[in-house]
């Protein structure tokens, strides 16, 4: 509810919510599910067009949040994706309102981002930097650009590697043959094959809360996530020129992405034996 009473100080006058649906092997997820929406839908007391996707069943992070997204930009052009455990400063939603309009017809532009993994260091002169790499802690984009998004990559099977970090390369066959329960990485590598460019501020505009032992991926904190420096952005200024940040990106690739060859090796024979991966879905 804490995302929530962010979005409501903002008071937008659409709102669109989505929700999956329960795992029917959980007991008593059916009723909290329902306990959620309620709470939700009866915290929404200011003048606003409201939209739900409520799902009966269960899809799953990969399937629920993707087809979120897709329905959410088959009715709007463009807006603000938050999940529930992204936690916004209120500059945040100036922020992509801004850069919405600014680069709503520059399709270079795909993607504008709330955070920021540069450990307190500052790139360029302006508010915010240009990047290869689209980060989804609280983000906006527009149809546009959602557009070339693929859950399974397969219309990129035979795209360029060129731009992929090389620890994603190592996974691609995963999400070719849909093993992966994400639907953010195939965003990432959306923005990357069609030579996108992402937009990342100077400065953390949104927390994210989820980790602990309830979270479904992020259970323990990544040594990168202690050092995020958090913030505002007030008042906007602009980069002098679009220009991708190759210092910034380089720093992002040696540190977020870094991922050791025993540690890959051991998530491939776990998604690659049926058995195992699906004791993994039921545990996690």
């Amino acid at each position: 509810m804490q995302i929530l009473e962010c979005v409501r100080q903002q008071r937008p006058t659409h709102l669109f919510v989505a929700a999956d649906g329960p795992r029917r092997f959980i007991a008593g997820e059916e009723e909290l599910c329902m306990e959620t929406r309620a709470a939700v839908m009866n915290a929404i007391d200011w003048p606003c067009e409201v939209r739900t996707l409520f799902r009966d069943q269960n899809l799953g992070c990969a399937r629920s949040v993707s087809s979120a997204i897709t329905w959410f930009f088959s009715q709007v052009e463009e807006g603000i994706i938050l999940e529930d455990d992204c936690l916004p400063d209120p500059s945040f939603f100036g922020f992509c309102a801004t850069l919405l309009e600014r680069y709503r017809h520059n399709e270079q532009i795909m993607h504008i981002g709330g955070s920021n993994y540069q450990a307190g260091n500052s790139r360029g002169e302006g508010s915010y930097y240009f990047s290869r790499y689209a980060h989804i802690w609280g983000w906006a984009s527009w149809r546009r650009a959602w557009q070339y998004y693929d859950i399974s990559l397969q219309r990129y099977r035979h795209a360029s590697k060129e731009d992929v970090p090389p620890q994603l390369v190592r996974e691609l066959d995963i999400f070719f043959e849909e093993k992966a329960d994400t639907w953010d990485t195939q965003w990432f590598l959306t923005v990357l094959f069609n030579k996108g460019i992402a937009i990342t501020p100077n400065t953390n505009l949104v927390r994210n809360i989820g980790f602990g032992k309830e979270a479904t991926h992020t259970r323990t904190e990544p040594v990168w996530f202690k050092k995020m420096v958090y913030g505002g952005i007030p008042e906007i200024i602009h980069p002098a020129a679009i220009k991708v940040d190759i210092v910034a990106d380089t720093y992002t690739l040696d540190t977020v992405f870094k991922c050791s060859y025993l540690f890959y090796m051991m998530k491939k024979i776990v998604k690659g034996n049926s058995m195992l991966y699906n004791l993994y879905k039921r545990i996690s």
